[in-house]
């Protein structure tokens, strides 16, 4: 009788063994098509986050440029060279009290 037990052992050893060889073959097959579907990915993320970056000192470099053309000193600068504006000293506002005297 104890040799029975020991002979059903053995062939429960085996198939124990061949359902384990199986199990890791899957995990190894799995992770190899993990690794290469998300490996080619991780080459695509790296360009789209230098690109990214591209355009965020792109940004920065256009936000500079818009500051620097809407100063008051350029525009001053503009209207007097360009434009031949000259600087008021005094304002005089046309009234209707104004209107009358002139008349």
């Amino acid at each position: 009788m104890i040799k029975r037990r020991q002979t059903e052992k053995k062939h429960f050893k085996p198939s124990l063994l061949i359902v384990l060889g199986i199990v890791l073959i899957v995990a190894m097959i799995t992770q190899l098509a993990f690794l290469s579907i998300f490996g080619t990915k991780g080459k695509e993320v790296a360009k789209i986050r230098e690109r990214q970056r591209e355009i965020i000192l792109e940004n920065e470099l256009l936000e500079a440029e818009i500051s620097e053309k809407q100063s008051l000193s350029r525009i001053k600068e503009i209207a007097t060279n360009e434009l031949g504006m000259v600087n008021v000293s005094k304002v005089e506002y046309i009234t209707p009290k104004n209107i009358t005297a002139e008349k």
